[in-house]
């Protein structure tokens, strides 16, 4: 099987153990009835297990797959920035998100806020900078290394943001996914998409920790924010669209620099060539929309219909 289909064939697999897998029945049979036991348990099942099936089936080394390489001093300074200069851009596209579905992510938060802080870190910053690393960074992008960077980087971020399975975080998680697999190709190192996954969560929840110091003001801010962002006119939302949508374009722009930047020192190590920058560059013609990525775009399209619909309906 060549790169690029078996790179979708494993995303596959991995949206129907998300859909179909009855991990519930797991829970069901050990008692587990702690949300944050059910997220690590999950996360370990449906990322890790089959990354390391992956592993052992395609005898493939776990080095080169997941590009476990060194992260240099400089570039880890600078991914550090780029961490930062990236949430008023995720605001940005959460934003507009909130503007036409629920915050699930934000509700699961609020609901276990109060457990200790280093347990919280781990799970909303540590673990998915672990797992979904692996996953899309890693063995998904490693299928698409033949492939123009702009083209990885943009079909790898449509798959993280699909892989959410949630439609407010699709948009911003795509964003997102577009970055992260940027500068893992320009690093060459799965440890730089790790590091701004683990700071923006990080640092998410850490502000969320702190707030929720203040008597009342998680609830109270949650339920103002949900009401507000939906019950607001048309020209309210246009507003709050442009005036983001200006800091996200001024953030962006810094972005590009830091993200050129971290080009530049690379290409002098020669850990990237020029020509790999390059939107023509391809080693491969094989196809990106083959019937594997069809089959998940069609399924996720089903599954989000049809959660709507039931969100609408009940």
């Amino acid at each position: 099987m060549k790169k690029v289909s078996r790179a979708n064939t494993y995303f596959l697999i991995i949206i129907l153990l998300q859909l179909f897998l009855p991990v519930h029945l797991i829970f069901r049979w050990f008692n587990i009835t702690d949300s944050k036991t059910m997220l690590l348990i999950s996360h370990v099942i449906t990322f890790i297990f089959p990354a390391i099936i992956y592993l052992i089936i395609t005898k493939q080394s776990a080095k080169d797959v997941l590009k476990l390489n060194k992260l240099y001093l400089k570039d880890a300074l600078l991914i550090i920035l780029l961490a930062f200069v990236c949430q008023p851009i995720m605001t940005f596209f959460s934003l507009i998100s909130q503007f036409f579905f629920e915050n699930e992510i934000g509700n699961f938060v609020t609901g276990i806020v109060d457990s200790p802080y280093i347990i919280l870190l781990l799970l909303i910053a540590v673990l998915p900078a672990i797992t979904e690393e692996i996953t899309i960074r890693g063995v998904v992008l490693s299928g698409y290394e033949d492939k123009n960077i702009y083209l990885a980087a943009s079909i790898t971020g449509l798959l993280f943001g699909i892989m959410h399975l949630d439609p407010q975080q699709f948009l911003y998680a795509a964003v997102l996914g577009f970055v992260l697999a940027l500068v893992v190709r320009i690093t060459n190192s799965i440890f730089a998409s790790a590091l701004i996954h683990f700071l923006i969560n990080g640092t998410s929840i850490t502000l969320q920790k702190l707030l929720s110091f203040i008597p009342e003001s998680t609830s109270v801010m949650e339920q103002a924010t949900e009401v507000s962002l939906r019950s607001l006119a048309v020209s309210e939302k246009i507003f709050m669209a442009i005036f983001y949508g200006l800091i996200a374009l001024a953030f962006g722009i810094a972005a590009y620099f830091i993200i050129r930047k971290l080009a530049e020192l690379n290409i002098r190590r020669g850990i990237i060539s020029q020509d790999e920058l390059s939107i023509k560059y391809n080693r491969s013609n094989e196809r990106v929309f083959n019937i594997q990525f069809i089959a998940i775009i069609i399924i996720y399209l089903l599954y989000m219909m049809a959660d709507i619909i039931f969100k609408y309906l009940f």
